[in-house]
């Protein structure tokens, strides 16, 4: 049995999607914000995870940058599921080329079906490009200097 962590502050489309799901045999892990979905990335790591963008505390975005960036889980498939525009987040891709998103106004059943199908069964989905960001300090950002590094 596959787990899916769906990510949402909203408890009817939790709701909603395990409805849209039902009869597939998945098991949900439901968070209702990025900080409640990193604690319980420690206690389970899901299969694929279902994320909303518009959230209090972490936001979408930050939890997948997050979620990017940590070895044990960049190959975690995501599907964007958010009220807010494709167009506001497409910089996302750039760390996962073969992120999914949906706008909630046209989720249909079918259409979530069907990226979970493809996330989950795809042969793409072991072998996908996962960019991570540089370890390198930005440009023009002052050096720290650390206790003991008195050659500043």
């Amino acid at each position: 049995m596959k787990t899916i962590m769906i990510i949402e502050n909203n408890e009817t489309y939790h709701n909603t999607y395990k409805a849209m799901l039902k009869g597939h045999n998945y098991k949900f892990v439901q968070t209702y914000d990025g900080y409640e979905a990193m604690e319980k990335m420690d206690e389970t790591t899901p299969d694929l995870i279902i994320l909303d963008m518009l959230m209090d505390m972490i936001t979408g975005d930050t939890f997948f940058m997050y979620l990017r960036n940590i070895p044990e889980y960049t190959s975690i498939p995501v599907i964007i599921i958010s009220s807010a525009s494709e167009r506001r987040y497409r910089h996302l891709r750039i760390a996962d080329p073969g992120l999914s998103f949906i706008e909630k106004r046209f989720l249909t059943r079918e259409k979530l079906v069907g990226e979970i199908y493809k996330k989950l069964h795809s042969t793409e989905n072991t072998s996908r490009d996962i960019f991570k960001l540089p370890e390198a300090a930005a440009p023009d950002t002052k050096r720290v200097c650390m206790a003991g590094d008195f050659n500043n």
